[in-house]
């Protein structure tokens, strides 16, 4: 019975890998973009990028041999432009589908786990604030309905600010997404194993047209 629980062990942590989500985290607003890279609940900064600490220069080595010179290598005769350009149509006709299908089961699987969008109207005429109000409104109207239509939205909201004391029109938002990584396992290794064939039938294909 060992090899049975030892196996179903292995299933399970699987599974729970499987259930991990990865993703990205995005924020815009006064002070700059900035964008984080997630694995379950570890977030690492991508932008705005830590600055390097600068490397010290290498001592020079004394009495470095001189690298020899290597022969050189016989020139392959060109491929005649109307075979490249038959070969690149020949993959790209077995490949672009199966790309396409990878991304569509990329964006069903993708979720919007929050997604944050504020406008803040500023003017110091109670006028002129009430027309950016009204243009901040539409805008955000605009934006909001194609996003929540395109993506699962988990949590989010959208709102407008109307403030005179601001100088202008301030925009800030917030976007996290992410992915299971069993979903991202079983997309690749659909999509890997129909590229393979894809790629082998257009290599069968090509050389018959050369033969």
């Amino acid at each position: 019975m060992r090899p049975a629980y030892i196996l179903a062990a292995a299933v399970l942590i699987l599974f729970l890998i499987g259930q991990v989500r990865v993703g990205g985290q995005a924020k815009f607003h006064a002070e700059g973009f900035f964008l984080w890279l997630r694995l379950g609940r570890v977030q690492i900064q991508i932008l705005p990028a830590k600055p390097r600490a600068e490397k010290k220069p290498k001592k020079s080595r004394r009495n470095v041999k001189p690298k020899r010179s290597k022969k050189p290598k016989k020139e392959k005769e060109p491929v005649p432009l109307p075979e490249k350009i038959g070969g690149a149509v020949e993959y790209a006709q077995a490949l672009l589908p199966i790309a396409l299908e990878a991304a569509g089961g990329m964006l069903r699987g993708l979720r919007v786990d929050r997604l944050e969008l504020e406008l803040t109207a500023g003017a110091s005429d109670p006028a002129d604030a009430a027309m950016l109000y009204g243009r901040a409104t539409a805008a955000l109207g605009a934006l909001w309905l194609p996003l929540t239509k395109a993506f699962r939205v988990k949590d989010g909201f959208a709102r407008v600010y109307l403030d005179f004391n601001a100088p202008g029109m301030t925009v800030y938002g917030t976007a996290a997404l992410s992915i299971k990584i069993g979903t991202v396992v079983w997309i690749g290794m659909r999509v890997g194993c129909k590229a393979l064939f894809g790629v082998l039938a257009a290599r069968r294909r090509l050389k018959r047209k050369q033969q």
